[in-house]
């Protein structure tokens, strides 16, 4: 698989815009990226987190349908689409990519169709912890509580009330600035 060198991105800055060309594939080496579309009216929903050694795409012609942006400090690369053709391991590789994503975006699916707003929030918190690979129970969110509410579909202000019930039922325990435990059942 040939990769070219690695680039570090600052939080916060866009790995590429909606209506850009899709060109070569990105991995994450290293961070936190958000994948989201912006409708019409101004809206934002998030599709996606991709963490570290995933791709954060997988168009390889025509126009990108979405946006990415760093959350935390990233590292990735970029991988010629060339490459896949010629190349079983990578080939195997971006098909393995692709089932873990299908699989996350039917659990997403679920997520916004048939839960309440707790069960949203609080599967998305354990999402979060499964992804980041901190242990289960250990969050440290890079999102903002509005970027959490375009993921969960909820407003922002169901999410910070559901925070704030939490924390003061101490189901949830704030061990940083973003930083959090799981103390207790949350979607209860």
């Amino acid at each position: 698989m040939t990769l070219q060198t690695p680039r570090r991105l600052a939080a916060r800055t866009p790995l590429y815009h909606a209506g850009e060309p899709a060109r070569d594939l990105i991995k994450l080496v290293s961070g936190v990226v958000m994948v989201f579309q912006i409708f019409e009216d101004g809206r934002r929903q998030v599709l996606d987190i991709v963490t570290a050694g995933e791709l954060v795409h997988f168009q390889i012609d025509g126009e990108l349908d979405h946006h990415a942006e760093a959350l935390t400090v990233v590292e990735i690369v970029s991988i010629p689409v060339s490459a896949l053709p010629d190349n079983r391991a990578w080939t195997e590789f971006v098909f393995d990519q692709m089932r873990g994503r299908l699989d996350r975006e039917r659990r997403h699916v679920a997520l916004l169709g048939q839960k309440s707003a707790a069960e949203r929030l609080a599967e998305f918190l354990f999402l979060l912890s499964d992804r980041l690979t901190t242990p289960l129970g250990d969050i440290e969110l890079p999102m903002s509580r509005q970027e959490i509410a375009d993921y969960t579909g909820l407003t922002i202000e169901t999410v910070s009330r559901l925070f704030s019930r939490w924390l003061r039922e101490r189901r949830l325990v704030a061990t940083g600035r973003r930083t959090y435990r799981i103390a207790g059942r949350l979607a209860a």
